[in-house]
């Protein structure tokens, strides 16, 4: 199955591409993304591609010169980007995993396919998805499925896994599926049993969520003034975390206001606040109906875009 990039024209316009800009596409993922920014860019602007996962990098490489790939994880751009400290015209981020990395058994993402349990996104990570199961205890695991994958019935869970582990009855995805599977009563027919758990325990085994932490606040120094950062988010947990990050950045306690006479030290604080924003929200986006229809992967994806100010 092909990749198809999530909310790609509405992404790409958001980051007003600038013909001799230089623009970072942290999730490089299967290059749709910075396909599209390459298309209009001129020959002087610039693109860092960067993906932790070397295979995608290996497989979609686009030969233009134009492009410094990188092969890292995303909340180290401070790192072998100082140079470009307040130099980047937009940054955009498409969450998650590809339908390349998720479509691939051997990669052990998928509750569909049968394959290892892996669902590293760096290969070069140790500790794969039974290393990480074998590990926890019950308790740990009840915590991750309910935390990362928001699923009700997460101690059930988690019970059947380690009890499956106990009888060497969890060696492959499809093990692990089933075991999930069997704690619910009833079946969604619109919705896996096992795509919540999966999805927790990928998220945990990747520090998904803390790498996201770490790169927003790196991604605003990146930044210079107008610069864009635009973020594709697909579960609600990632998109309070972009959304509450950005309404910090762009707002001041308007309650304040509210309370008159204000005394000295508020004022003196309300100034500073406002002086001390460093983003405007510009735009919430989320999917049309024709691009759910065209790829399901769509229908849970928000778009959030703020500019530096």
């Amino acid at each position: 199955m092909n990749h198809i990039p999530v909310l790609l024209k509405e992404s790409i316009d958001s980051l007003n591409i600038k013909d001799n800009g230089t623009y970072i596409d942290a999730t490089y993922g299967c290059g749709g993304h910075t396909k599209l920014i390459l298309s209009k860019l001129g020959i002087n602007g610039r693109i860092y591609a960067i993906d932790c996962d070397i295979t995608t990098i290996l497989k979609h490489k686009i030969l233009d010169k134009r492009i410094i790939y990188i092969h890292n994880n995303f909340s180290n751009l401070k790192f072998f980007l100082n140079n470009e400290i307040g130099k980047i015209d937009g940054i955009l981020f498409d969450l998650g995993i590809s339908s390349f990395q998720l479509d691939n058994p051997k990669r052990g993402f998928s509750y569909i396919f049968n394959g290892p349990l892996d669902m590293r996104i760096n290969q070069n990570q140790n500790i794969n998805a039974y290393k990480l199961l074998q590990d926890i205890n019950e308790k740990k695991l009840s915590e991750i499925l309910k935390i990362y994958g928001e699923e009700r019935f997460h101690k059930r869970i988690a019970y059947n896994i380690k009890k499956y582990l106990l009888n060497n009855k969890l060696n492959n995805t499809k093990d692990l599926s089933y075991s999930i599977c069997s704690a619910f009563n009833k079946k969604n027919k619109f919705k896996h049993p096992a795509r919540r758990s999966f999805q927790a325990i990928r998220i945990f085994l990747n520090k998904e969520i803390e790498e996201l932490k770490k790169v927003l606040n790196i991604s605003l120094d990146l930044l210079k003034k107008n610069g864009i950062m635009s973020i594709i988010s697909f579960h609600s947990l990632e998109d309070r975390i972009i959304k509450n990050f950005m309404k910090k950045n762009s707002s001041y306690n308007k309650n304040i206001i509210r309370k008159i006479p204000l005394t000295e030290n508020e004022i003196n604080n309300l100034y500073f606040k406002k002086k001390n924003l460093k983003l405007k929200i510009i735009n919430r986006i989320f999917p049309n109906k024709n691009e759910i229809l065209t790829n399901l992967r769509s229908r849970s994806a928000i778009l959030r875009v703020a500019k530096k100010i």
